[in-house]
């Protein structure tokens, strides 16, 4: 499997997740701001995120899913980034991102979504990515925003944002 890197001068990377991961996994999902602008049923102890790492399925099965942005000197998780197979919405490929708190608010989140979206479309070749934000998160609407994202449907609570390949959008 392929990851996607940043520019080298930056102080994160991605990889896969590792069981060790678990404890940051767990502070990111339990966080109040993470817990209120996502659903994260299966994810919400530390037994389950041990569950969830050792079983999860995207990397094998297509090559990409969300990734660690660990830092590169204590390899600890920053956050998780990427892009991963939405089948209850008919096998979209839908970006997802998330940062530890101490870790907000400094611009990693925004270059790790640039860089999962440069990987989406260049390397997986795909034609559009989706992403699905909660309709009062209003960090990660500008985030998309900035990065050319346009707001779709209203699904809910949760905003359709699309990015579609710019070659395709000239068709």
């Amino acid at each position: 499997m392929q990851i996607p890197q940043p520019a080298e001068n930056e102080v994160w990377y991605f990889r896969e997740m590792r069981p060790k991961d678990a404890q940051a996994i767990f502070e990111i999902n339990s966080d109040e701001v993470t817990c209120r602008f996502t659903v994260l049923e299966r994810q919400q102890s530390l037994p389950a995120i041990h569950s969830w790492i050792d079983y999860y399925p995207s990397y094998k099965r297509h090559g990409f899913g969300i990734w660690v942005i660990a830092h590169k000197q204590t390899h600890r998780a920053l956050g998780l980034c990427g892009l991963r197979v939405r089948k209850d919405l008919n096998n979209a490929i839908d970006l997802s991102y998330r940062m530890h708190p101490a870790w907000r608010n400094l611009g990693i989140a925004s270059k790790a979504v640039k860089v999962c979206v440069a990987f989406g479309f260049t390397v997986l070749k795909l034609e559009q990515i989706l992403a699905q934000v909660h309709k009062e998160n209003l960090i990660s609407a500008r985030i998309l925003a900035k990065l050319g994202f346009e707001k779709g449907d209203l699904n809910g609570i949760w905003q359709n944002w699309i990015l579609i390949q710019p070659t395709q959008k000239e068709k």
